[in-house]
């Protein structure tokens, strides 16, 4: 993944003090701003910048999460309905790192980690000084008012500014850029069985990319739909990003979701405008990558005019792959 790096930040922060994160999308956020020497612990998640792989990870989760969408989408119901945690985080880890500063978020209890399971971490401390933080953008306007205060908070204002400038130049370039140009109609699939449309800041993207998105409003969650209704929008490009899988695992995914009757008389699939993505590492994440996410839309629905090379890495066209 793209991610900007600390060579942005000429003041280094005064932030004295322990940090966990136990989000993939802060840890490139406190990376980016120069403070991975801060970060003594990450959750299961996390997986950049590489020089943090080594960190101790404090989370693992209770369902496995290499099964079908199926299976894992059952496994977090009966979670949620028994009561029981979808993630397990080791306390005692925990206690040892000493954090002055843990980051969390409580957007979604299935997603990551959340702010409600530390709650069991700070019944076992006592007089407790933890100061945790809950990163939970909703929208890509959101995203980037908490990328800031994330940095105003450890001390690095100068350096935030700094990385913010050159993400909303990145956006305003787009949004130039695709002022007078059609926009073709975009569905966003990020789960498969049950199918979810892509929310949050999904179709604020998909807007700068220069698409029209068909399901959804900025910063309002995710949520089922019918493959009727993909049907009867009938859209000109189709994306398939499910939430923390890659591409590999997307595509053992697909062949039930492929073989239904109507698939083959959709216009995407007629004109070869599907498009299977890393939802895990340029969606699923409200991090500093958030801008290379709409770069990788634009090459995809605007090929003739956004070229960044980002085929068979962040995206593959789905008529592109043997046996489907």
């Amino acid at each position: 993944m793209k991610i900007l790096k600390s060579v942005y930040i000429s003041r280094k922060s005064k932030f004295s003090g322990n940090i966990i994160s136990l989000l993939a999308s802060t840890t490139e956020i406190l990376c980016a701003l120069g403070l991975k020497e801060k970060i003594v612990g990450i959750s299961h998640e996390c997986d950049n910048p590489i020089d943090i792989l080594d960190l101790p990870r404090i989370s693992k989760p209770n369902i496995n999460i290499n099964n079908s969408s199926k299976d894992i989408n059952t496994s977090v119901e009966n979670s949620v309905f028994n009561k029981l945690p979808i993630y397990n985080l080791d306390m005692e880890l925990l206690k040892t790192l000493k954090p002055k500063i843990i980051f969390t978020q409580d957007m979604c209890n299935v997603c990551a980690v959340s702010q409600k399971d530390l709650n069991n971490y700070f019944s076992h401390v006592s007089n407790s000084d933890v100061e945790v933080i809950s990163y939970s953008p909703n929208s890509l306007t959101e995203i980037l008012k908490e990328i800031k205060f994330i940095g105003e908070k450890l001390d690095c204002e100068f350096g935030v500014n700094a990385l913010l400038t050159d993400l909303k130049i990145r956006l305003k370039t787009f949004k130039q850029e695709n002022q007078k140009e059609k926009k073709p109609s975009v569905a966003f699939i990020e789960w498969i069985e049950p199918i979810y449309f892509g929310g949050n800041w999904i179709p604020e993207l998909i807007n700068y990319a220069g698409g029209k998105y068909i399901f959804g409003e900025p910063g309002v969650h995710s949520s089922i739909i019918s493959f009727d209704e993909i049907v009867s929008s009938d859209p000109d490009y189709i994306l398939i990003a499910p939430c923390g899988f890659n591409i590999d695992k997307t595509l053992e995914e697909l062949e039930p979701f492929l073989k239904r009757p109507e698939w083959r008389f959709l216009k995407a699939v007629r004109n070869n405008n599907v498009y299977v993505l890393d939802g895990n590492k340029y969606f699923n994440r409200p991090g500093m990558g958030i801008i290379t996410s709409v770069e990788i839309i634009a090459e995809i629905i605007h090929s003739e005019k956004f070229i960044y090379q980002f085929e068979n890495i962040a995206w593959v066209r789905l008529n592109q792959i043997e046996n489907f």
